[in-house]
């Protein structure tokens, strides 16, 4: 994974936490993503610190969890790149860092694994949905006609 800071790559993806899930939507290609388990916290680091690097995510998410070790930080390392890879975080101008390692706190909360599950049923519909004819301010400031 190259180095530097992530974001969520807004305006092309929006999102919303229901029950600890979240659920992100890639409007540029109509695909959707259920977020869970130590995903979920993964994403909340992201989307609240945006220029953070994969070190302070990794340290703030152990501080979730009373649960740490080599095999946590590489799954979190994969999970980072699949993120990337379905183009939901971007690179951030800057970077906020962090110590490397993962810190073990005290959030008691049981740790899960990441997890990113991938839908393309629904594909055609959200790609015909006008959000997309939008300027670069987002939805609802429609694209200028071009002449």
């Amino acid at each position: 994974m190259e180095e530097g800071g992530l974001r969520v790559n807004s305006p092309h993806v929006i999102h919303e936490t229901i029950e600890g899930e979240v659920i992100v939507i890639n409007l540029a290609s109509g695909n959707y993503y259920s977020v869970k388990g130590a995903g979920a916290d993964i994403w909340d680091v992201i989307q609240s610190s945006p220029g953070i690097d994969a070190n302070a995510i990794t340290a703030e998410v152990g501080r979730r969890f009373d649960h740490a070790s080599a095999a946590v930080e590489h799954e979190i390392t994969a999970f980072l790149e699949q993120l990337r890879q379905e183009d939901l975080v971007a690179a951030a101008d800057g970077a906020i860092t962090g110590s490397n390692g993962m810190a073990v706190g005290n959030g008691g909360k049981p740790y899960e694994p990441p997890l990113l599950e991938k839908y393309t049923d629904m594909q055609d519909l959200v790609l015909l949905d006008p959000v997309h004819e939008v300027d670069s301010t987002g939805w609802p400031h429609p694209k200028p006609a071009e002449t």
